[in-house]
């Protein structure tokens, strides 16, 4: 199991709307596009991302103890939740 870990804790939304974007625009509008995976050429990978969520420990703990004031989380749960979601690969 690997032990690494992002440097930069952030989340991202995996919707379908950029890439849907992306391929009703190279379909429309790009005629000679070769057939197979050539169509990656136009669009790089990276850059088809709807959100991008940066946020620390202490203000994910703020933002959930407003949302949720009957929580029966302790904060090392909380810690374990929001390094679950934020900063491991």
């Amino acid at each position: 199991m690997s032990r690494s870990y992002k440097r930069v804790p952030c989340r991202k939304d995996y919707s379908c709307g950029m890439k849907r974007h992306a391929n009703r625009y190279l379909r429309r509008n790009c005629l000679d596009v070769p057939s197979g995976g050539a169509y990656k050429k136009f669009f790089c990978s990276y850059d088809i991302c709807d959100y991008r969520f940066l946020e620390s420990f202490h203000s994910y703990r703020k933002k959930w103890m407003n949302h949720n004031q009957n929580s029966k989380y302790s904060d090392q749960e909380l810690y374990r939740r929001w390094y679950k979601g934020y900063k491991m690969k």
